[in-house]
């Protein structure tokens, strides 16, 4: 409550107690001592009770301060924890993007290449790429690994209907039918 709530209910009950005091003066001559000392103990009993319950209500009011600071708080550090981690996923998958070498383009080798032995002493920063197998390795598509998000896409579903059904996000979803998007126009 306001302190000036307060205020005025206090008032307003002690202009109702003399009310009842003033008609009883004009009929009696005089109230008798001890209902004054009375009254007086109910009103003060009053206002130390309403100035409790104010201090209560303050204190609740700070601790929901604090609460909701310290819970904002939070949520800023997570964001931008989220934000970082955001960040290098998309240098790390622009560092694989540039680092891809089209299929009609593979780096030239030479001729006699020197031995690992050779290599690795000379320059230890060069990390050597394992000899290649005599398969090639499978290449797994974005639609392959995600079927059943591309038969309901191509199905005409929502992007929204698509996130409930296969209990995904709705971001996961667009960023998925994105990135299938790019791959095909990449292959393409």
């Amino acid at each position: 409550m306001q302190p000036y709530l307060q205020y005025i209910v206090l008032l307003g009950a002690v202009v109702i107690v003399g009310a009842f005091i003033m008609p009883r003066k004009k009929h009696d001559s005089a109230l008798p001592p001890q209902s004054m000392q009375n009254m007086e103990n109910a009103l003060e009993q009053f206002m130390e009770n309403m100035e409790k319950d104010n201090e209560e209500l303050v204190q609740l009011v700070r601790n929901a301060q604090l609460e909701s600071k310290a819970d904002a708080t939070r949520k800023d550090q997570r964001i931008a924890q989220l934000e970082q981690k955001c960040e290098q996923l998309t240098d790390q998958l622009q560092i694989m993007h540039s680092n891809r070498v089209p299929a009609g383009q593979q780096a030239e080798r030479p001729a006699n290449p020197p031995s690992d032995d050779r290599i690795t002493h000379e320059h230890p920063e060069i990390v050597q790429p394992e000899p290649e197998k005599a398969s090639a390795p499978e290449v797994k598509t974005i639609q392959s690994r995600y079927k059943d998000l591309f038969e309901l896409y191509e199905q005409g579903k929502s992007i929204e209907t698509i996130s409930k059904k296969l209990g995904m996000n709705k971001g996961e979803v667009q960023l998925i039918i994105q990135l299938a998007k790019q791959e095909g126009a990449a292959h393409a």
